[in-house]
């Protein structure tokens, strides 16, 4: 006996396959945890060009860098690309040398983004460094 089957089911089948597979993964896709790089992602997409011209200055620094560190305010970003709940921010707080120490105690181990951003003599100025910590 030879089993035939009617095109109609075949299409029927297909789709019901296609529809409930499109269901399955819009399940699967509402349940996973969805979050921006940084909870003010929009308000740092519209002072981008700001933000590059920090970069240009910081990146034009190089070496003289040590002459603005007596005068600068700023902050240090320890960012976890991640896990977001694990950054950390400090404020800049360079030492009678001119040296800044950024604690590291606490944190896991692993991926880093060194993020600082600083304003000294009217200009700001920015750089990232990408840190791996045992």
């Amino acid at each position: 006996m030879k089993l035939r089957m009617h095109w109609g089911v075949a299409v029927a089948v297909f789709y019901t396959a296609f529809a409930l597979s499109t269901v399955g993964f819009v399940t699967f896709a509402m349940t996973r945890d969805v979050e921006l790089v940084s909870a003010d992602y929009y308000q740092q997409a519209l002072s981008h060009d700001r933000h590059m011209q920090a970069m240009a200055n910081g990146d034009a620094l190089g070496a003289a860098m040590d002459a603005t560190t007596r005068a600068m305010r700023g902050t240090a970003t320890l960012y976890r690309p991640s896990d977001s709940h694990a950054d950390r921010t400090t404020a800049l707080m360079p030492a009678v040398d001119g040296t800044i120490v950024i604690p590291t105690a606490g944190l896991a181990s692993g991926r880093w983004q060194l993020r600082v951003q600083w304003s000294a003599g009217g200009r700001d100025y920015y750089f990232e460094r990408d840190l791996r910590l045992p």
